[in-house]
């Protein structure tokens, strides 16, 4: 059975955002971040308000502290003017306003968006054949070469180590949209379910996902996420590719 054409599921929107690619005028080494970090303004407000870890998948493995001005998406000139430092280096920096004032595209703003409402999340390098989600701490800003969950349970996690999410990863690898692998999955059920909303048998799955994926145990959290579909923990790749796809025409059906 073919994979589906690119397309997106309703329930997911808000769920998956590419990292954010920023000119080389907006990053900073981590010795001038460190002096703006202690600087002062006449506000009270900290520089932290605008100066953010520049996270990308090299920096995984060995961080090279980069670090990131970004002014929130609809500041004007004179708020940007408040934080001295940060500002007075874009001044020196850029000579189009445009590009100062609005360095991040509508798709980083939205990013910028829903990462202000976690204390983590999830990321996995996006040049990769199987994924590998770890958790960033904010206010790290992910780049480009990175794929963000804006999500931090460990259940949301759980899923998206599970054998179950690799074999639907790998088949959509192609699509050429970052985020489609995500969008486009198919969850036990929706991600936007309230947790109250849960029936008693979901809770339980969702218990076990959870502490599954907290201890790293790889066996025991495939089989919760099997449990959680109700399929059997030893079904081939050809079948669990089967039953995603009929979940995921079947939820796209009902919307």
């Amino acid at each position: 059975m073919p994979p589906p054409q690119p397309r997106t599921l309703a329930e997911n929107a808000g769920l998956a955002y590419p990292g954010v690619f920023l000119a080389a005028a907006f990053i900073v080494q981590s010795r001038s971040a460190r002096r703006m970090l202690a600087a002062h303004n006449p506000t009270g407000r900290p520089n932290a308000d605008v100066l953010r870890p520049y996270v990308g998948a090299a920096d995984l493995a060995r961080p090279r502290g980069r670090w990131v001005i970004v002014f929130p998406p609809e500041s004007s000139a004179a708020e940007m003017a408040l934080y001295l430092a940060p500002f007075r280096l874009l001044q020196r920096r850029l000579r189009d306003w445009r590009k100062f004032s609005r360095p991040l595209t509508q798709a980083g703003a939205a990013l910028l968006t829903a990462l202000a409402k976690r204390d983590r999340f999830l990321v996995t390098p996006l040049d990769t054949r199987q994924p590998a989600f770890t958790w960033l701490e904010s206010p790290a800003l992910p780049d480009d070469s990175l794929l963000v969950v804006a999500r931090d349970d460990d259940f949301t996690r759980g899923i998206l180590h599970s054998r179950i999410f690799s074999v639907w990863w790998r088949h959509q690898s192609a699509s050429g949209v970052p985020t489609f692998a995500v969008e486009s999955f198919p969850f036990p059920w929706p991600p936007t379910m309230p947790l109250h909303a849960l029936s008693s048998v979901q809770e339980e799955h969702r218990h076990a996902i959870a502490r599954a994926s907290r201890q790293g145990n790889s066996d025991e959290l495939n089989c919760a996420v099997a449990a959680a579909y109700g399929w059997a923990p030893d079904l081939p790749e050809t079948g669990i590719l089967e039953h995603l796809l009929i979940a995921f025409r079947s939820r796209i059906a009902a919307n």
